[in-house]
């Protein structure tokens, strides 16, 4: 494994630029690996279907066999930034067409009593036939990391910039006679980054230099980080429209065109109709969680570029963000699942959600999950017949977890996780325990909703009064 796949992000920003010349059919990439203390663990290569929305997308998937051996072989078009996932663990990779690579993940020794979702990263050695593609890059990030470890305060702070100009000359040499585009990319937009974070560009500068009528990576992480980084900053500071012009367009309902013309309020931009509507997306989707911006019409907006943008892309990007910004959003179609009880039965959650339904994802070893088991019972009491409540839960010990429920009298269902580790995703379930309410229907109430001793039975209440009214409504 590299010692660093991606240069430090924060206050510098690595960009890697994929050339014009990308192929248009996709190609074969061959993945092989050994996990021994995995078998039949889930393996999946992600890559995310844009960078801009980072929507993950599954590009292959397997299971480990008996010894911890797995293999895939994902179609591809282009150079991407990709995660080798064995179970819910994730680690990170450049993914190249036509490319060969066999990881070695070593025995898992972390500690796990925490969550599962947000356990350490994967960690694997890779064996990379990829044209040198990932060790040249973590040979780089090597070098730049360690120049901004070693000059972090002078870049931010200092006035005499030839250090910076040493440096760049120094890295010039070193990979100028590489032919790889990709990598040649990789480190321009590097140098790129450190200029106008050390302010040898302006934001006038990198912009009219290096995005306008330049090819927009879409599946490169790095390109669209540093692509926040700028736009967010540049339109903070420069002031070319005011956040509450921002606002009042997005929640004026007159459409795209609304968003259009504050942004061809900077001259430049009226240059690349492309770049200017992918600001344009990412600018609205930003705001979604803004109080003071109405989500339908974000939405709406996103809904508006999806069918009529004419660059194909941004009518990707758009749809993306639809589906990242409406995942667990209250009145969309919750996660479905069929789960086995402890009789063996399948339990599913369209026979559970004909009620206002209190969903408890617990870990089989948590102490304080099943503490809470009582602290449930009590709040099933209250509501009676008008609430519904299933645990969920992850783990070895799940018949453990139904003694320890039959012996308290606790009657609801109590339903094995077991290999549908893909459920933890959907749910977003960081923590153990994670309270999710869903309405009536099977449509989201509310993700990650409060602890028992937090107030969560006021909540129940408001969606179960919610449901009460809509009955009446539906009878009149």
């Amino acid at each position: 494994m590299k010692d660093s796949i991606r240069v430090i992000s924060g206050f510098l920003f690595l960009i890697f630029f994929l050339s014009g010349n990308l192929s248009l059919w996709s190609q074969t990439a061959k993945i092989t690996g050994s996990a021994a203390d995995k078998p039949h663990e889930l393996a999946r290569v992600i890559v995310y279907a844009d960078q801009f929305s980072k929507l993950p997308k599954t590009l292959a998937s397997t299971y480990t066999d008996e010894s911890g051996h797995f293999e895939m072989t994902p179609e591809i078009k282009q150079t991407d930034y990709a995660f080798l996932a064995v179970g819910l663990k994730k680690g990170e990779f450049y993914l190249k067409p036509g490319a060969a690579y066999h990881f070695t993940i070593p025995e898992d020794t972390t500690d796990k009593r925490g969550s599962v979702f947000d356990e350490m990263p994967l960690r694997f050695s890779m064996d990379a036939d990829d044209g040198g593609l990932n060790d040249e890059i973590g040979k780089f990030n090597v070098m730049y990391n360690t120049f901004i470890y070693e000059n972090g305060n002078k870049i931010y702070r200092g006035y005499n910039k030839q250090f910076i100009n040493d440096f760049i000359g120094k890295v010039n040499e070193v990979y100028d006679s590489v032919e790889d585009d990709y990598i040649r990319n990789y480190v321009q937009y590097s140098l790129v980054s450190l200029q106008w974070v050390a302010k040898m560009m302006s934001g006038d500068s990198v912009i009219s230099t290096w995005f306008v009528n330049r090819p927009v990576l879409y599946h490169n992480i790095q390109y669209t980080e540093f692509f926040s980084e700028m736009f967010q900053s540049y339109f903070g500071v420069q002031r070319i429209f005011t956040y509450s012009e921002l606002v009042k367009a997005i929640n004026s309902g007159k459409g795209y065109s609304a968003i259009d013309e504050l942004l061809k309020r900077k001259e430049v931009l009226t240059a690349d109709d492309r770049l200017r509507e992918l600001i344009g997306i990412f600018l609205i989707s930003k705001k979604y969680f803004s109080a003071d911006v109405l989500r339908d019409n974000v939405i709406a907006l996103l809904e508006e570029i999806k069918q009529n943008s004419l660059f194909p892309e941004n009518r990707q990007v758009a749809g993306n963000y639809i589906i990242k910004l409406q995942k667990l959003e209250p009145g969309t179609a919750a996660p479905s699942f069929s789960l086995r009880n402890a009789s063996g039965d399948t339990v599913s959650l369209k026979e559970l959600s004909g009620k206002v339904l209190l969903l408890a994802f617990i870990r089989s070893d948590c102490k304080v999950c099943l503490m809470q088991m009582g602290d449930l019972e009590a709040i099933r009491k209250k509501f009676g017949n008008k609430l519904k409540i299933a645990t969920l839960v992850y783990g070895k010990q799940f018949p453990a977890v139904v003694q320890y429920a039959a012996d308290r009298n606790y009657n609801w269902p109590v339903l094995d996780i077991g290999d549908n580790i893909l459920l933890l995703e959907a749910y977003n379930i960081r923590a153990y325990p994670t309270y999710v309410i869903i309405k009536p229907g099977g449509k989201m109430g509310m993700a990650t909703a409060p602890m028992p001793d937090e107030n969560l039975d006021m909540f129940i209440r408001r969606y179960i009064n919610e449901a009460g009214k809509t009955e009446n409504e539906q009878e009149h």
